[in-house]
């Protein structure tokens, strides 16, 4: 290919392309050849250096033909499948597209490292999660919110975590779907935090369930910030209103209806945790690992 290349034309090679490397997601095919790879990336390139380039119009097409092939290979495998059965499937359908993504990305390697850096747009492979997200929840919100939640509630509650959640909340947390997901954990441990503290302040004394308090806060801390991928003080913040709050209004309602003097013992709680949020600005994410969250 000579001179000015169109569009029309390019996008028909590179759109192939993407095509082959999709039959990675039924686990039909193999990557393409050496050189049907570089003639994928010489074409991409051509169309992003040339006079009248087509960078824009590439990294649109990219989101919205890897959205197809989401709709087309993905969603029918998701199917009339619910809590474990969907989860398993979801974990395996986006293990077979991130090793999809990273054949696709090679082609459009010149329009990631220049194009999109220059104009600050999220990276392919961010935009590569949106186009897989953005269907999964679009379709399967429901099932997709309860699969995920369940994961967590059962890691909460001593449950080993599956490595595939992880790779799946990672992958979620690259993508524009992150603000829904990380809405429905909040609400989901604020009403966890609700029920669980209506029984420990009738289990434990006033001093052991401020106790309780700190512990659950740290807990949580460090479990947002490794499943959302946030900063430590972030997730101390969320943790803020979804741990905390839920448990000191269990305290407050308790006290005022015992009519118990609590001054001391709020006292005590404030000191706690002023040490907890010392303690937690400290932290990193990097330190974080699943082991410390029980």
């Amino acid at each position: 290919m000579n001179g000015h290349l169109s569009f029309e034309e390019g996008w028909k090679v590179l759109e192939q392309g993407i095509v082959k490397c999709s039959k990675i997601l039924e686990c039909t095919s193999t990557r393409p050849t050496v050189a049907e790879y570089m003639n994928y990336y010489d074409c991409s390139y051509r169309m992003a250096v040339q006079k009248e380039h087509y960078c824009l119009e590439m990294y649109n097409g990219f989101k919205t033909t890897l959205a197809d092939c989401v709709r087309a290979m993905v969603l029918p495998h998701l199917m009339h499948k619910q809590n474990d059965c969907f989860f398993r499937e979801l974990v395996k359908m986006w293990s077979n597209y991130t090793i999809m993504i990273r054949c696709v990305t090679g082609f459009f390697n010149y329009l990631d490292r220049c194009y999109v850096e220059q104009y600050k747009l999220p990276s392919l492979s961010d935009a590569a999660a949106t186009s897989f997200f953005g269907p999964v929840f679009s379709y399967f919100g429901d099932e997709a919110r309860t699969a995920l939640l369940t994961m967590i509630q059962q890691e909460r509650d001593g449950s080993n975590m599956d490595p595939g959640f992880l790779d799946v909340m990672h992958g979620i947390c690259r993508s524009e779907a992150k603000p829904l997901v990380q809405n429905a954990v909040l609400q989901d441990t604020y009403a966890y935090y609700s029920m669980r503290s209506s029984e420990w302040i009738m289990q434990y004394s006033l001093p052991d369930y401020l106790a309780k308090v700190q512990e659950s806060m740290e807990k949580e801390s460090s479990r947002l910030a490794y499943y959302l991928n946030i900063s430590s003080a972030d997730s101390v913040d969320l943790c803020l209103k979804a741990v905390n709050d839920p448990m000191m209004e269990t305290y407050n309602s308790y006290t005022s209806e015992k009519q118990i003097g609590g001054q001391l013992l709020l006292q005590t709680y404030k000191t706690v945790e002023e040490e907890l949020l010392d303690r937690c600005s400290s932290m990193t994410l990097g330190g974080c690992s699943s082991s410390s969250f029980h």
